[in-house]
């Protein structure tokens, strides 16, 4: 389901910040590349097995092919969206994690 895939990019985004001590930060193709391994450590934090996917522009999509809007909130919380099945940011049927 979308908001179990939601779930594990946001738990994927919380093992990085408990390894890195922050976030990974930048625009989503930026952020998806540091969770792909591009981080000092060279950790994939990514999984396709829990539904995390990845277009051919880098950015990790949401069930319906829309890449997710990270907002960086503090260094250690990030508000992860996906635009929901109409495909339009910040409508009602968003799902949207902390």
């Amino acid at each position: 389901p979308p908001d179990s895939v939601l779930q594990n990019v946001r738990r994927a985004v919380r093992q990085y910040g408990e390894i890195f001590g922050g976030n990974p930060v930048g625009t989503n193709p930026e952020i998806t590349s540091q969770l792909r391994g591009g981080n000092p450590k060279h950790i994939n934090f990514v999984n396709p097995q829990t539904g995390a996917r990845i277009n051919a522009g880098g950015e990790l999509v949401d069930a319906w092919g829309t890449p997710y809007f990270f907002h960086q909130i503090s260094g250690a919380e990030m508000e992860i969206h996906s635009a929901g099945p109409d495909k339009i940011m910040w409508s009602s049927d968003d799902l949207v994690v902390k």
